[in-house]
C-alpha cells in the first residue's frame, strides 16, 4: 500500500519589535570591570560576583572580570547562578595556581601554551579527582576564549590554538546516580501522600465563628489583611498585636507564621510532598517540574492528561509533553489540578503563571529557593530511613531513577517500552545501568545459563508406551536416546544397570572420567547425565527423593534451599514427572508411600 508522502508546512511567523531604548550595556560593564564586583540575575536569581579578592596581577584580573561579566549576560554561558559562581571559583583557583608556582603572569598576552597546560598538571598533582578537574580546566579555557575575543590580539596564535580543547588528561566513568530501593520508595509515597491528605485538610474552608475574644478579632483582621494583599509581615501591626495577645494568654507562637499563611498558600515543605509524588508518579525530572506553568495540563481525554513542561538540557526541543493518568488526587493530572486550585491565589497577588507560587521567609515568590534544610526537616518529621536503617539522605534528583527502575521491572526490562522521553540508548546506559538493576540482570543471566544447560541436557525420559516399542524392535532405537543402549536393551530395561534414580546405560563409560572407570558422580547428577535414562520403574525412587527435598525445605534457609536442591527440585518437577502420565504417578506414589523410608547418604558415607 502506498500513501502520500506528508510534507510538513512552515508555522506562520511574527514579526519581532524591539523596545527603541535598549539601554548601552558599555557603561555597565566598564563599572563592573573596573570595580571587579556586579550583581547578576539569572534564572529569578541574584547573586553577588565579586573578585576584589584576587591578589595582584590587575591587568589580567581585568580581563577575567570582563569574561565573567559577559558570561553571566542574558544569552551567555552561564544561564544560572550556580554556573556563575562555578566560574568564579575557577578564576579563584587559577590565582592560586599562579601564586603557588611563582608565576611571573600579569596580563592577557603573558598566558602561553605552558601556563594553560601548567594549571592542568598542577591540579592533578594536588590529588584532585579527575572529573573535577576537567570541569574547572573547561571553566578557565571558557573565560580564557570569553577574553581572547574581548581583547583580539592579545593571546599569541599558539596559546589561541590551546583553547580549542580542554584538556589531554582523561576522566573517569561517572559514577552513576542511583535509585532509590522499593522499601524506600513505598516509604517516600506514603508520606508524600499523607502531606497532600494534610495540604487538602488544611484548604478547607474555616466554619464561620463569633469572635469573643480580642484574640479571635485580631485573627479575623490578620486573615483579612493575608486575603487583601497576599501575606502579612511580622512587623505589621495587626500580626503584632497578635502575637501579643496569644504570648500574653499564655498560647504558643512557634510557626504562627507559617501557620497563618498555610491555609491560604502553599509553603516550602509542601512543594517537597508535591514534588517528590510528582516525580515518582511520572518519572518527570525534578528541575522540570519545578518550572511548570499554571496552564501545563493539556488535552484531556478518556482518563488522561499530557503535561506539557520543559527540560532545559534538550536543546531546540526543550517543550516536551508527558501523556499521563487524570482523575482523583492518587494520579498525577488529579495531583496537578489540586496544585493549580492551591496556588491561584498566590499567582494572582503576583500576576505570575508559574505553578509553584508559595509563601515563604515572609513573602509571596515563584522562584523555588534551596530545599536542604526542608529536606531534613521533611524526612525527620517522617521518620524516613534508608536500607541501613539510618535516616535517610533525599536526593530529589533521585527519584526520576527510581520511577524509571520500578518501571524497567514492571516491563521485564524491554526496552523499548521502557525508554519513554529519551533514546533507547539513553535508556540503556543511564536508567538501565544502575546499581539497583544489578540483581536483575544477574539473576536473567543465570536464568539464562540454566536455559541453555536444559536445551543442552534434557532429561532421557521413557514412558511405558516407549519402553513397549523399543522392546518389539530394539533396532530401531529412537533418536536422542544414549549411545549403545540398543546394544543390551533387555538387560537395560530388566533394571540390571540401574542406579538408585535412573537406569544407567554406560556406568563404565561416563563423561565425567576416563573410559572404563566407574562413574563417580552422586546419585542425583544422574539426573544431569547423558547415559542417565528415566523409566517407570524408578518413579517411586524420584517420588521418594522429591518427598525428602520438600522436607529440607523445612530445615533449610531458602537461599541454602536453592543452591542445594533447587535446580534438582526443577529438573524433578517441571521436566521429568510431567511426561508421564497421571495413572503411572499415582502408581509411584503408592508404591513409595509402602517402601520404608529412604534416608539421603552422602557418597563418604559408602567408603567405610
Amino acid at each position: 500500500m502506498t500513501g502520500r508522502a506528508r510534507v510538513s508546512q512552515p508555522r506562520p511567523g511574527r514579526r519581532a519589535s524591539f523596545p527603541d531604548n535598549l539601554p548601552d550595556p558599555g557603561p555597565a560593564a566598564a563599572i563592573a570591570i573596573a570595580a571587579r564586583r556586579f550583581e547578576i540575575t539569572l534564572a529569578g536569581r541574584t547573586a553577588m560576583m565579586d573578585l576584589t579578592r584576587l591578589p595582584g596581577r590587575a591587568s589580567l584580573a581585568r580581563s577575567f572580570t570582563q569574561a565573567l561579566w559577559q558570561a553571566c549576560q542574558v544569552g551567555g554561558p552561564a544561564g544560572t547562578v550556580r554556573t556563575a559562581m562555578s566560574l568564579a571559583e575557577a578564576i579563584h583557583r587559577f590565582w592560586r595556581y599562579l601564586d603557588a608556582t611563582g608565576s611571573s603572569v600579569q596580563a592577557l598576552a603573558e598566558i602561553d601554551v605552558a601556563t594553560i597546560e601548567g594549571f592542568d598538571a598542577w591540579m592533578d598533582e594536588r590529588g584532585q579527582h579527575p572529573n573535577h578537574r576537567r570541569h574547572q580546566m573547561g571553566d578557565v579555557v571558557m573565560l580564557l576564549r570569553l577574553a581572547d575575543a574581548g581583547e583580539q590580539g592579545r593571546l599569541s596564535e599558539e596559546a589561541s590554538r590551546r583553547l580549542f580543547y580542554v584538556s589531554t588528561r582523561p576522566g573517569v566513568p561517572p559514577r552513576p546516580r542511583d535509585a532509590y530501593s522499593d522499601s524506600v520508595r513505598v516509604a517516600l509515597k506514603a508520606a508524600a501522600r499523607a502531606d497532600v491528605a494534610a495540604i487538602v485538610q488544611r484548604f478547607r474552608p474555616a466554619l464561620a465563628q463569633e469572635c469573643e475574644t480580642r484574640i479571635d478579632r485580631l485573627e479575623m483582621d490578620a486573615f483579612a489583611e493575608i486575603d487583601r494583599v497576599g501575606f502579612i509581615t511580622v512587623k505589621n501591626d495587626l500580626f503584632r498585636q497578635l502575637y501579643g495577645a496569644r504570648n500574653y494568654a499564655g498560647i504558643s507562637n512557634e510557626g504562627l507564621s507559617d501557620r497563618m499563611h498555610g491555609t491560604r498558600h502553599l509553603l516550602l515543605g509542601d512543594l517537597i510532598a508535591l514534588f517528590v509524588l510528582l516525580s515518582l508518579e511520572t518519572g518527570l525530572e525534578i528541575e522540570a517540574i519545578k518550572t511548570l506553568r499554571a496552564d501545563c495540563l493539556k488535552n484531556p481525554s478518556s482518563g488522561y492528561v499530557e503535561i506539557e513542561y520543559c527540560k532545559r538540557r534538550a536543546r531546540h526541543a526543550e517543550w516536551k509533553r508527558l501523556r499521563v493518568r487524570d482523575g482523583g488526587s492518587g494520579t498525577p493530572g488529579g495531583l496537578l489540578r489540586l496544585a493549580i486550585q492551591w496556588t491561584a491565589t498566590a499567582r494572582g497577588h503576583l500576576g505570575s503563571e508559574q505553578l509553584f507560587t508559595y509563601y515563604c521567609r515572609g513573602r509571596l515568590t515563584d522562584v523555588v529557593l534551596p530545599m536542604q534544610s526542608a529536606r531534613k526537616v521533611w524526612v525527620k518529621h517522617h521518620r524516613l530511613q534508608d536500607d541501613n536503617g539510618k535516616p535517610l539522605k533525599l536526593c530529589l534528583s533521585r527519584l526520576r531513577k527510581t520511577h524509571k527502575a520500578a518501571w524497567y521491572r514492571k516491563t521485564g526490562g524491554q526496552l523499548r517500552r521502557f525508554a519513554v522521553g529519551h533514546t533507547v540508548e539513553i535508556a540503556a546506559n543511564h536508567y538501565g545501568d544502575i546499581p539497583a538493576m544489578r540483581p536483575i540482570h544477574e539473576a536473567t543471566v543465570a536464568q539464562a545459563l540454566m536455559d541453555a544447560v536444559e536445551d543442552a541436557l534434557p532429561p532421557t525420559v521413557l514412558t511405558p508406551e516407549a519402553e513397549a516399542e523399543i522392546l518389539a524392535a530394539p533396532s530401531s532405537a529412537q533418536p536422542g536416546l544414549p549411545e549403545g543402549m540398543a546394544t543390551d536393551v533387555p538387560a537395560f530395561l530388566a533394571g540390571e544397570q540401574d542406579v538408585w534414580l535412573a537406569s544407567c546405560s554406560g556406568f563404565y563409560n561416563s563423561p565425567f572420567v576416563s573410559s572404563g572407570e566407574a562413574c563417580p558422580v552422586p546419585f542425583w547428577g544422574c539426573l544431569e547425565c547423558r547415559n542417565g535414562v528415566i523409566t517407570t520403574r524408578k518413579l517411586p525412587a524420584l517420588m521418594a527423593f522429591l518427598d525428602f527435598v520438600m522436607d529440607q525445605r523445612k530445615v533449610l534457609s531458602e537461599a541454602d534451599w536453592q543452591a542445594k536442591f533447587g535446580r534438582v527440585h526443577y529438573r524433578i518437577s517441571a521436566q521429568i514427572l510431567p511426561q508421564f502420565s497421571e495413572t503411572d504417578l499415582d502408581a509411584a506414589r503408592s508404591l513409595a508411600a509402602r517402601q520404608p523410608t529412604q534416608i539421603y547418604l552422602p557418597p563418604e558415607a559408602g567408603l567405610a
